[in-house]
């Protein structure tokens, strides 16, 4: 197909309008009908269409921007090697790695404009889009939260693997603070916004441990907190293997076990681009991931 048009259920009629632009155009493109703001976070049909698809066009609006599964289409199709046609809806800002590609006005969805999406549809490479580097540095204050954060909670999870609970609980109290102080100091720093991902979705597995061996694990959110950690620094840095990874952790006690795995796969995949030998603990949610898949066919 020629496009995947990815858009917020609020912005239906000129999505469709989109499709039978296209289509009067001789290219097909396909349009979920469905509310997708039900179902699964990226269940087989959409992963399936956007890996048909030479293109996706994001209908990006401010409803599409607060919407998991519109952040989870625009990185499939990233992480599928897809160009993504940004069209702008209103004044809400492209996720940043975006910012840089050339984006169609596309508020009233006026046959110039639609022409002009038709146009990009048509001419688009057949690669994904060059995003913005991500550009950062670290003060000797932001290095040191960084490194006593991330020891902090390797120190919490293991406590918590070993099923110590008290002391996975007073690990946790104790970064509390040190995350809150984080967050406040550099809120919009990525690796901050990771580790703050990172933290509610510890406290999550605290709260739950019982619940989530049993198999039970409740909605909650601190898991919703968590993804969109994870989804913020994503639209910085698309291929950070953490945050990547971060979300399909997420994903899994979400029991979004497809989300989960393609996430987790791009992580790895992330991980060896940027030369590093391995990606441990990606390999072993991989692993997790697809037991859990496996045991659901028998």
């Amino acid at each position: 197909m020629d496009a995947f048009i990815s858009h917020s259920s609020k912005n239906r009629l000129l999505a469709r309008k989109v499709e039978a632009a296209l289509a009067t155009a001789g290219l097909e493109a396909w349009l979920d009908d469905s509310d997708l703001n039900l179902g699964a976070l990226l269940r087989s049909e959409l992963q399936n269409q956007i890996g048909r698809s030479r293109t996706v066009v994001l209908l990006w609006s401010k409803p599409a921007s607060q919407s998991r599964w519109i952040n989870a289409e625009w990185l499939t199709a990233y992480h599928l090697d897809k160009f993504i046609v940004p069209c702008k809806l209103d004044d809400t800002l492209l996720p940043q790695c975006l910012q840089s590609t050339v984006y169609m006005p596309l508020s009233r969805g006026s046959r110039a404009s639609l022409e002009r999406v038709t146009r990009a549809v048509r001419e688009a490479p057949a690669a994904r889009n060059n995003v913005l580097p991500p550009m950062r540095s670290e003060s000797a204050d932001l290095a040191e939260a960084i490194a006593t954060t991330a020891n902090g909670q390797q120190l919490m999870t293991d406590a918590l693997l070993a099923r110590d609970l008290d002391k996975a609980s007073e690990l946790q109290q104790l970064l509390d603070d040190v995350m809150t102080k984080a967050t406040r100091a550099w809120p919009l720093d990525p690796v901050v916004v990771n580790l703050d991902g990172y933290h509610q979705k510890n406290a999550y597995m605290l709260k739950y441990w019982d619940a989530i061996q049993a198999g039970r694990a409740p909605a909650d959110p601190l898991l919703v907190d968590a993804e969109r950690r994870f989804f913020d620094s994503l639209a910085i840095d698309p291929d950070d293997p953490a945050a990547l990874n971060g979300l399909g952790s997420v994903l899994i006690l979400e029991r979004e076990l497809e989300a989960a795995e393609f996430f987790v796969v791009a992580a790895i995949k992330a991980a060896k681009a940027r030369g590093l030998p391995s990606y441990a603990a990606a390999e072993q949610d991989l692993q997790l991931i697809r037991s859990y898949r496996q045991a659901g066919r028998k």
